[in-house]
């Protein structure tokens, strides 16, 4: 394409592109765009070549004269509706890998489970085309699916490698800057992390239940190349706002896993986690700095140390 071709301009609706069309009781339906076909929602049928070419953000009229939005669906929209056979982390849990696990533009990263692709999808936009992402997945059929779905939803990735075979046999990569596990006992792979793990990158680990949490967290710190370790979740929910009211829906997206992140050490290095003690003052605030493992801001806003120069 050209860029005097209209349907070159990122706001333009291609064919084959994924839409998510909402109704006027804002439910949403994510659909795929093909030239010459239909696409129906909830018995409204819609000629796709009446939307192709048009601007994301148009309301069309179906036949029975309802009026639809048409936009490209966003990550948190796309993921819950991908085409998979094992089930993808969700959105409200990819947000806090990113940022936790500090992974930005340029960076190498390993992901070890895809899955359907939902990580790797969210990898590829973080780490750009001036990174690199290899993921390993010992299943053929994920990994053809997760194939598919980042050509369908990401495009060309020159700079994804998936390896299919068995992680715990090693990587190929070395010196990488962040890992991504999503396995169910991750614990067994921190060998094979602290190889390919340069000083100070980051882990981070997907679990489902408490009880792994622990196996994970004791396993990180028993093995003497990470520190710094950290658990949390993250729960969902979303409000209604309409004219007269406001309050939150009956539904909300709980618990869905675990996260734990560590350091990897710098070689020849030891940081062992100090045995909790009684605080020898009663402030509250200054007790919890006493809190081993804590290496967050628990009451959030301003840090008790700042990063302006000495």
């Amino acid at each position: 394409m050209t860029p005097a071709d209209p349907a070159a301009a990122p706001g333009i609706l291609r064919d084959r592109d994924a839409v998510v069309v909402i109704d006027r009781k804002q439910r949403s339906y994510l659909r795929t765009l093909r030239a010459g076909r239909v696409i129906t929602v909830r018995g409204n049928a819609v000629p796709c070549d009446e939307i192709i070419g048009r601007p994301e953000g148009c309301v069309i009229t179906s036949a029975r004269n309802e009026r639809l939005l048409v936009l490209r669906p966003t990550y948190a929209q796309l993921i819950p509706s991908l085409p998979r056979q094992a089930q993808p982390i969700y959105p409200k849990d990819v947000g806090p890998i990113l940022l936790w696990g500090d992974i930005a533009a340029g960076m190498r990263v390993i992901e070890v489970g895809v899955g359907p692709g939902a990580v790797t999808l969210a990898l590829l936009r973080a780490v750009g085309p001036t990174g690199a992402l290899a993921s390993y997945e010992l299943r053929e059929d994920f990994a053809a699916r997760a194939r598919d779905n980042v050509s369908r939803f990401h495009g060309d990735a020159p700079n994804w490698t998936l390896h299919v075979g068995d992680a715990f046999e090693g990587f190929v990569e070395r010196d990488v800057d962040r890992i991504v596990v999503d396995l169910a006992e991750p614990w067994r792979l921190l060998d094979r992390v602290a190889e390919a793990l340069r000083p100070g990158g980051v882990f981070t680990g997907f679990i489902p239940t408490a009880l792994q949490v622990k196996e994970l967290v004791d396993g990180l710190r028993a093995h003497g190349s990470f520190a710094a370790v950290e658990m949390l979740e993250t729960l969902t929910r979303f409000w209604q706002v309409r004219d007269r009211s406001l309050r939150p829906e009956h539904r909300m997206v709980a618990h869905t896993g675990f996260l734990v992140f560590a350091r990897r050490l710098a070689p020849d290095t030891t940081f062992a986690l100090t045995p909790s003690r009684p605080s020898d003052t009663t402030d509250d605030e200054d007790a919890r700095t006493h809190d081993p493992g804590s290496t967050h801001d628990d009451q959030g806003g301003d840090p008790r140390e700042g990063l302006d120069d000495d």
